[in-house]
């Protein structure tokens, strides 16, 4: 089993009621794995801001893993690692 932190930032944190969660993993899970997790944890509205159709990543969510930009769709079936970090941050524009 593997310790990964997550972090929530924005309006990710107004949806979850936190800043920051760390959660157990079974070795070999994948990031998106822990985004499944994370949906079934926090429900239908942290799901329709992270996941645009059925496990489609939205395009207005940017994921960091230990400070690397994996926004990529082929990048989420990197696997975690224990003690690895997430940052989850939706995307702001403005005009």
């Amino acid at each position: 089993m593997y310790s990964i932190k997550v972090n929530f930032l924005s309006f990710l944190s107004d949806i979850t009621g936190k800043n920051n969660i760390t959660l157990t993993v079974e070795e070999k899970s994948t990031i998106m794995d822990l985004l499944i997790k994370l949906t079934q944890l926090f429900g239908n509205e942290f799901k329709n801001v992270i996941f645009s159709d059925l496990n489609d990543l939205s395009k207005y969510i940017i994921i960091s893993l230990n400070g690397e930009a994996i926004n990529l769709r082929n990048k989420l079936n990197k696997n975690l690692l224990d003690g690895d970090e997430v940052f989850l941050l939706p995307a702001i524009a403005g005009g």
